[in-house]
């Protein structure tokens, strides 16, 4: 390469020796484009140099591979070029780059002496001969063939930019009426989702109202007492789903609107005459994924109930408070602290608590519970990794 047309006559020569191979149409505008900025670099910057075209096998393949060499001053800047954070004024930068995205392979090796980019294009199918015998066959051909006008070679590359532009053209279309169509496929999976989460929640109002209806037909106190401890769990998985049927997002549940409707719910059952102790519910904002959020309601759920059932017996005065907290390290802390009589010694071994430490576990959280030996005020706390998803 001595002169301009020489990077013409390179292009040309690249896209024919890459027809007679059997390149596809499209790979053949490749390697012609990347092989005419790598020629182009070597003429620009060094001057000139040579470009020398070899098949050969690679990886069990038969490949194309095209060297051009130079003896300029090398590429200092060769590491932020590839990294995509150098480019010249004449676009060096942007040449290798786009190469390296149009060829299979490109290599690089330069120094003060000079610098040699090798190409590499593996062709897909069978080269359909022996590559001796292919080479002597293409060398016969290109021996008798003209190069083009530099002209038609331009005349050519605007009609393969003309085409690559279709091509981008149709393609953007197609993507477009695919984006559409999965939009409309997701508004209709939302619209399904929602249609489920409500549903699950009247059908968990139907049984905690049947569970309600068994409870007040019953004679035995205790059995009162845990059906209605079985229908206030019931409501908790209730409140979960009808938060997801209101909100926007479908996956999440939002910790603080669930968390306080738990607790109103609650205070409700246990009060329904006006006293017992207050209820106050503080929350960092967080959502949770639907399975840690059904797990951390029923926590809550079984932690406030029996805090409202020993602490505060017969409707007594006084305060039971719920924070949730995010602590740094994504970890999430449950503490429910009360002001009543305590938590008697008998009632650490009750179904209550035998359920706050299974669900603990099951949301691989460390319990730690205070007060509870009937000396008055309690706190159980629960610190938990927090899973979001």
């Amino acid at each position: 390469m001595r002169h301009d047309r020489d990077i013409v006559h390179a292009r040309q020569r690249a896209r024919l020796v890459a027809d007679r191979m059997g390149f596809e149409v499209q790979d053949q505008t490749r390697i012609a484009t990347a092989v005419s900025e790598v020629c182009r670099n070597a003429y620009a910057y060094a001057t000139g140099g040579k470009a020398e075209f070899r098949i050969q096998e690679v990886a069990g393949k038969v490949a194309l591979v095209i060297e051009v060499g130079d003896r300029g001053p090398g590429i200092s800047e060769l590491d932020d070029i590839l990294a995509g954070r150098y480019r010249s004024r004449t676009g060096m930068g942007l040449g290798l780059l786009g190469a390296r995205r149009l060829m299979d392979k490109l290599d690089i090796e330069t120094s003060g002496d000079g610098t040699t980019v090798r190409l590499t294009r593996i062709l897909s199918k069978p080269l359909g001969m022996a590559i001796p015998e292919f080479i002597n066959k293409l060398m016969d051909e290109l021996a008798r063939q003209q190069p083009l006008d530099p002209v038609e070679e331009v005349q050519r590359q605007n009609q393969e930019l003309l085409s690559s532009l279709n091509d981008l053209r149709q393609r953007e279309e197609e993507l477009l009426e695919a984006n559409a169509a999965l939009r409309a496929s997701v508004v209709e999976k939302e619209v399904l989702l929602k249609e489920v989460y409500h549903r699950v929640k009247n059908n968990l109002q139907i049984i905690s109202s049947l569970v309600s209806l068994k409870a007040r037909k019953s004679t035995n106190p205790l059995v009162r007492q845990e059906l209605d401890d079985v229908r206030s769990r019931i409501h908790s998985l209730s409140i979960v789903h009808e938060k997801l049927y209101q909100s926007d997002d479908l996956a999440r549940v939002d910790l603080s609107g669930y968390v306080r409707d738990l607790c109103a719910h609650l205070r409700t059952s246990f009060t329904a005459r006006g006293d017992g102790p207050e209820l106050m519910v503080e929350t960092d904002n967080v959502a949770l994924g639907l399975d840690m959020a059904i797990q951390l309601g029923l926590l809550i759920n079984e932690i406030v109930t029996n805090a409202f059932k020993h602490a505060f017996p017969d409707g007594a005065r006084g305060e039971i408070r719920v924070s949730l907290t995010v602590l740094p390290g994504e970890r999430l802390r449950l503490e429910v602290t009360d002001n009543g009589k305590g938590m008697p010694e008998e009632a650490t071994d009750s179904l209550g608590m035998n359920l706050i430490r299974a669900l603990a576990t099951r949301v691989e959280g460390v319990l730690e519970i205070e007060g509870a030996n009937g000396d008055g005020g309690t706190r159980v706390t629960v610190t938990m990794p927090l899973h979001g998803d």
